[in-house]
């Protein structure tokens, strides 16, 4: 699935030695994606900055958390156009 939009955030995470980068994107302006880089895709990210426009190519990774039962999907990063 390929995403195209404004980023509007740039945060990083390191939780529990799992690093990865939490972009905010804005691909109409009303909606939002929130995307993961990871590993190598991190340094992806370094040429562009909050309200640049990007497009991105993400896998879908779901998930359940062991401890609560909580459903969760990830939208991950596998190239930047």
């Amino acid at each position: 699935m390929t995403i195209t939009g404004t980023i509007e955030h740039i945060e990083y995470r390191n939780t529990a030695g799992h690093e990865k980068k939490v972009v905010t994107l804005a691909p109409d302006g009303r909606q939002r994606a929130f995307v993961e880089f990871r590993g190598r895709r991190m340094e992806d990210l370094d040429r562009y900055k909050e309200n640049d426009e990007i497009q991105v190519t993400v896998t879908l990774e779901g998930k359940v958390s062991k401890n609560s039962g909580i459903q969760y999907n990830n939208l991950v990063v596998q190239s930047v156009n």
